[in-house]
């Protein structure tokens, strides 16, 4: 299944139809390709993940990527964030915090981390290219095995503060603007998302248990975010996540917004 929107830009007076690709691969894990070839990978969570598509679970299958946007530090959403950084060179863009715990610990190379906070707007890859963090109600922490006083090479889990769990909306060359909303219930201040940046396609948490359920989520589509089109995400992926997006296109009713029930491993155009 492929949906296309062209969208016609005007180039030295010629008109160009562009495309912008969005591949899904399960759980939050996403890969935009802008209509300059751009590429972002929002929430890396890929070799353990078991929605993921077999060929994404060897991460050179990702190609080339930009950017990095991690939306809070839960290990299914940064588990591959390090072996995917050291291996693309990647610019890594997440909250204050954790940038800088991430650093510190060797995770990620600090040099290419930019770390921010809600309400800031960077432009790392070029300037027609806007991300802008936006809030998520969520908790974020990070767990990392290090080596431990058990015995030679013994190991255990540590948590480390994630700092605040965030969104983001990305603006692209073209003017299409793309929502991720990260882990989060339904919160008011959504309707400033719609506002401030009106975006035209939400991927949008419908799991249930860790965040919005498909009713949660439908409202805050319907009557806060408004975009044109929503893709759900963050379900299906473990047995306490097993809400559908059936559920969530019930819930939505009659409102004027397409809903696109993209599988894991399928692009998507527009």
């Amino acid at each position: 299944m492929g949906v296309v929107i062209t969208a016609v830009l005007l180039f030295s007076g010629v008109a160009l139809a562009e495309q912008v690709e969005v591949l899904w691969l399960g759980h939050a894990t996403t890969r935009i390709t802008s209509t300059t070839g751009k590429v972002i990978v929002i929430d890396p969570f890929l070799k353990k993940n078991p929605t993921t598509p077999l060929k994404y679970k060897d991460l050179k299958a990702i190609g080339k990527v930009d950017l990095i946007l991690i939306t809070h530090g839960h290990a299914d959403h940064t588990q591959d964030l390090a072996e995917l950084s050291r291996l693309t060179g990647a610019t890594v863009v997440t909250n204050w915090d954790l940038a800088n715990n991430l650093s510190s610990l060797g995770v990620i190379d600090g040099s290419k981390a930019i770390g921010m906070n809600k309400g800031g707007t960077v432009a790392p890859i070029g300037r027609g290219i806007k991300v802008h963090m936006v809030p998520a109600e969520h908790s974020s922490s990070v767990e990392l095995l290090l080596l431990d006083r058990g015995g030679p090479g013994s190991k255990e889990p540590r948590h480390f503060d994630g700092g605040g769990a965030a969104g983001y909306v990305i603006e692209l060359e073209n003017g299409f603007k793309i929502y991720h909303t990260g882990d989060t219930d339904v919160f008011g201040d959504m309707a400033l998302i719609n506002k401030f940046h009106a975006p035209d396609l939400a991927l949008v948490c419908i799991g249930g248990f860790f965040t919005m359920d498909p009713e949660r989520a439908a409202y805050a589509v319907r009557e806060l975010i408004r975009p044109k089109q929503v893709i759900p995400i963050h379900y299906g992926t473990y047995p306490m996540i097993n809400r559908t997006p059936a559920e969530f296109k019930a819930a939505l009713g009659d409102a004027p917004i397409e809903m696109l029930h993209v599988k894991p491993g399928q692009a998507v155009k527009f």
